[in-house]
């Protein structure tokens, strides 16, 4: 359940959504738009490009952290 951090332009604030739950992302002028499941949508700051980095640092970070893991589980060699 990687969560990421976004800032909502027209409410205000930070927002943090499980990037699980993101369907696509579009951009309109300006505005960056995040559709989820549910038939949630956000608008956010952030341009498209940034979205998709943290959530690429996070599913890296995920394997790196399953790899790291499973060669701790498995002992000395």
């Amino acid at each position: 359940m990687p969560l990421i951090k976004l800032n909502r332009i027209n409410k205000g604030g930070e927002i943090v959504v499980n990037s699980d739950h993101i369907l696509f992302i579009e951009v309109e002028s300006r505005a960056t738009t995040v559709h989820m499941t549910g038939n949630l949508l956000f608008s956010v700051e952030e341009p498209l490009d940034a979205i998709g980095i943290k959530v690429e640092m996070l599913e890296t970070a995920r394997f790196k952290n399953a790899i790291l893991q499973r060669g701790q589980a498995a002992g000395p060699s």
